[in-house]
């Protein structure tokens, strides 16, 4: 079986991100592109995540023609390609639809930086790419687009979109959006909220880049 540890990866973050209910029922749709080969490892369309086998997972090239799997994948695969081709640095991509970034989504309006994790792994505010059908050509391309450097954006009406280096740090961008979310959200009910200014965001950024994790 072609990238077998990369399609069971990509289903244990599938069920990752269901355990954090930053997805209902079989929403969202997740990825990961293998460094050597090129090839995209995604969830198919409409089947329980708990269900799932590395079979189940299709195998894509960039251009999203399937390389090998008999299911169907997901319809947001245009999505994930398109952003795949963009990025050369992205290896992972995790479309969620939780429910305070949606809800931001929701009003078309991006997620402001209150909180330093979001400038420093996400890169600054979470803006808010404008609506276009789910599963079509027109949100793949806007999204791309509109993702620029960033690690995640907002799909208006529509959910989140995070990236990154692989999967994992994917979702837990994923993570980090919804926990902006909430806060901004509850921030603005209490007062008036402290944006932290654009140059810290980048200082964040870069100190992040530079000394967070292990080599």
């Amino acid at each position: 079986m072609l990238l077998k540890e990369l399609r069971e990866k990509v289903i244990e973050i599938a069920l990752k991100a269901q355990r954090e209910k930053l997805i209902p029922l079989t929403m969202g749709n997740f990825s990961a592109r293998d460094r050597k080969t090129g090839y995209v490892c995604i969830t198919p369309s409409g089947m329980e995540y708990d269900k799932l086998t590395a079979a189940d997972i299709v195998v894509l090239d960039v251009e999203g023609s399937i390389a090998e799997g008999e299911r169907k994948p997901s319809i947001e695969a245009p999505l994930h390609c398109a952003v795949y081709r963009r990025r050369k640095d992205v290896f992972g991509v995790s479309h969620t639809h939780s429910v305070f970034a949606t809800a931001w989504a929701s009003c078309n309006e991006g997620i402001p930086v209150v909180v330093a994790e979001l400038a420093a792994l996400i890169g600054g505010p979470v803006e808010c790419a404008i609506y276009k059908p789910m599963g079509s050509l027109e949100l793949a391309e806007t999204a791309a687009l509109r993702l620029k450097d960033r690690n995640a954006i907002l799909l208006a009406n529509h959910g989140v979109l995070a990236v990154g280096p692989d999967i994992g740090t994917a979702f837990a961008n994923s993570v980090v959006v919804e926990e902006g979310a909430k806060i901004a959200y509850y921030a603005r009910q209490i007062g008036v909220m402290r944006l932290i200014p654009e140059e810290e965001c980048k200082s964040l950024r870069k100190g992040t880049m530079e000394k967070y994790g292990q080599k």
